[in-house]
């Protein structure tokens, strides 16, 4: 499983996207794996360009599925959007509690 916490920044475009994508792909060993991405530090959400390439082969090909951790209401609410707009080719769920997010990844396993 690969965890990754946001911290806030001023900014988070298409740079910022690939930077992560590209860490998430080095740590993923070339495995398929399920993804933690802690939002609740981020005030500022992923620009559309972002979002777009979160979502792209690339972004998605080491991915089983994803748990986003969101603790405003304006977090979940983006997160929200994020998914329905966006529509990840993988397992994709919003959750306020680590440990309900932990427990839907592991029945992830291998097989997405």
């Amino acid at each position: 499983m690969i965890r990754m916490r946001f911290k806030p920044c001023d900014v988070h475009g298409l740079d910022q996207a690939i930077a992560v994508v590209a860490a998430h792909n080095k740590v993923a060993k070339g495995e398929r794996r399920q993804v933690l991405a802690d939002i609740r530090e981020v005030i500022i959400g992923a620009d559309r360009e972002a979002r777009a390439y979160y979502v792209s082969e690339e972004a998605s090909k080491y991915k089983i599925g994803m748990a986003m951790l969101a603790k405003s209401p304006m977090q979940r609410m983006l997160g929200n959007i994020f998914f329905r707009i966006n529509r990840p080719p993988y397992a994709s769920k919003l959750f306020s509690e680590e440990t309900s997010a932990l427990s839907w990844l592991k029945g992830l396993g291998a097989s997405g």
